[in-house]
């Protein structure tokens, strides 16, 4: 198992790291979600629920998914959130209630 990794990569909560393994010519990457960013974007999704939004809007704010439960999504489920051929598998995860703290309002999708 490696011992020296090297961070390559921070985003929106996920932090990516490269090392070698104990093989020759083996690389391993290792990503880490940090609990706060995923912890303070649902917290504030659940402010978002109790405000009123206008529903003749032609547009809605639906969700704020963090990116460590897209990744369980594509692991656990086979659905990519940004695949536009997953749309209804990713409607049906957020209207699940697992993942209902994703959704920014008290709507059906």
């Amino acid at each position: 198992m490696a011992e020296n990794w090297e961070l390559i990569d921070q985003f929106n909560g996920v932090k990516t790291y490269l090392g070698t393994g104990d093989e020759e010519d083996t690389v391993l990457v290792r990503k880490e979600f940090e609990r706060s960013a995923a912890t303070a974007l649902m917290d504030r999704n659940k402010e978002l629920q109790n405000e009123s939004f206008d529903r003749r809007s032609e547009m809605w704010h639906a969700a704020s998914v963090p990116a460590e439960v897209m990744y369980e999504w594509l692991t656990k489920y086979g659905v990519n959130a940004w695949n536009p051929e997953h749309s209804d598998a990713v409607k049906k995860l957020l209207n699940s209630n697992e993942y209902r703290w994703c959704k920014v309002k008290h709507i059906i999708l």
